[in-house]
């Protein structure tokens, strides 16, 4: 980034900053940027960086890396100079580089399923994936600006928009009958070595032939994938509401198999929602580049669904910066929760808080927020290969965090993630990691609830 932060730019972040503290206008007056005045001036001072990032000029404070260092100080955020507060470095705009997505704008990388990489990304390059190191800049400035009320005789109070801890616990309906026909098939292709299979000769043998006597047994009621009581009873039991979110069929492209507009899905679509549950979109692989696709799914999604449809995380996590953010705002969608990466576990944001996307084409915020998603099972399983004890290990670091600072625990399991065969007690081991995260305090309810409290609140 060149230069100092727009005014878009720096209004952005101390709107985020508002979201967890009161900035009344007396205090905002009082905000200043570049070096102290001469006239001893009592102030908040925030220096400015006008030098481009450079990862040979990061610094840590704390452990925590800040990217536009500007004075010489090395152990502290910022000091008090008489009545003044002044902080070393420009918090404001790293804070802005890593919130805003900057740099994945900036490089355009992308992977064989037209995402943003994790290798390519300042967080794996800079080892944060697992620290909300956003959370930690506006800590500092909040204590700073804490004790530069108290210095001042000004009111100052936390915000509490959140009161605890918050677990989004969310389920992508991408699949939804075992045995179909082109499951059974894939089956057959994994027997023959066609496609890659998790399972020995006997076990691929095993499958592919479980999945054709169901398939043609027209009296067989089994059906692994239909486990929506399941998923239900394992959330209302812990005191978890859920977001599902529902993927339709669009043409040959990779998306579901079945289209909303089915009873049975409609049908199941009004019994969560009459359970509390969100019902949400889980946009197609062609919706996230193409406005037509985008209106006409969630169209479809809006016609079968109880109540209008407020949020959406797009099919393989596909998403393009900023241009399927604008896709899903002129829709008439309120939030997005698909941005993590898919090939590790973390904060892709450095955030453990919903915040507002940015369009750096047009130096502007959207209206759209995101929802970061922290975990994913096919994440663990499938890209990492860990075992059961490295991933609750995992969810301790992550949900620390998460509990240090109010923040949100998005965690992603998709209701076809429970193949015993594959991974033997998985099931006993999500109802274990529901009981972890229960552990934590942590409130579990829908991304539309999430929003309304972060909204409500200012």
């Amino acid at each position: 980034m060149t230069g100092g932060l727009t005014n878009s730019q720096s209004e952005y972040i101390i709107d985020h900053l508002k979201h967890h503290a009161i900035i009344s206008g007396e205090v905002s007056s009082l905000l200043k940027y570049g070096i102290p005045s001469q006239d001893n001036m009592v102030s908040v001072y925030f220096p400015e960086s006008v030098k481009n990032y450079d990862p040979r000029k990061v610094i840590r404070i704390d452990g925590i890396p800040v990217l536009y260092p500007v004075g010489p100080e090395r152990d502290s955020f910022y000091s008090l100079q008489g009545n003044s507060v002044v902080f070393h470095h420009d918090l404001l705009k790293s804070a802005f580089h890593l919130l805003s997505g900057y740099e994945e704008y900036r490089s355009g990388a992308t992977d064989a399923l037209g995402r943003f990489p994790y290798k390519a990304s300042l967080q794996k390059q800079l080892g944060i994936t697992t620290t909300p190191v956003v959370n930690y800049y506006f800590e500092a400035i909040l204590e700073g600006l804490e004790k530069f009320c108290e210095l001042n005789g000004i009111p100052f109070q936390r915000n509490r928009a959140l009161t605890g801890p918050v677990l989004m616990l969310s389920h992508d309906i991408d699949r939804i009958d075992a045995y179909h026909f082109f499951e059974t098939a894939f089956k057959f292709k994994q027997l023959f070595g066609l496609a890659p299979s998790p399972y020995d000769p006997g076990g691929r043998l095993r499958d592919a032939f479980t999945a054709l006597y169901h398939f043609l047994n027209p009296f067989s009621k089994k059906n692994p994938f239909w486990n929506f009581d399941f998923l239900h009873s394992s959330a209302s039991e812990r005191g978890f509401r859920s977001t599902y979110f529902f993927l339709e069929k669009d043409g040959r492209h990779d998306n579901s198999r079945y289209r909303f507009s089915e009873q049975r899905i409609r049908d199941l679509m009004h019994r969560l929602a009459g359970y509390g549950h969100e019902v949400g979109l889980h946009g197609t692989i062609r919706s996230a580049t193409d406005p037509a696709a985008m209106q006409q799914t969630l169209s479809n999604l809006n016609m079968a669904a109880p109540e209008p449809v407020k949020g959406v995380r797009q099919h393989f996590l596909k998403y393009a910066s900023p241009d399927t953010a604008v896709l899903q705002e002129e829709a008439g969608l309120i939030y997005d929760a698909t941005l993590g990466f898919a090939e590790h576990e973390g904060f892709r944001h450095s955030y453990c808080w919903p915040f507002r996307l940015y369009d750096h084409r047009v130096d502007c915020p959207l209206d759209l927020w995101e929802i970061p998603l922290n975990m994913m099972d096919v994440t663990m399983f499938y890209y990492r290969k860990l075992d059961y004890g490295a991933i609750l290990r995992s969810v301790e670091q992550l949900a620390g965090e998460v509990v240090r600072f109010n923040g949100i625990f998005s965690l992603l399991w998709h209701n076809n993630f429970f193949d015993e065969m594959e991974f033997p007690g998985i099931t006993n081991f999500y109802l274990q990691l529901l009981d972890r995260l229960k552990s934590f305090g942590m409130e579990g309810i829908p991304g539309k609830e999430i929003l309304q409290r972060i909204v409500n609140s200012r």
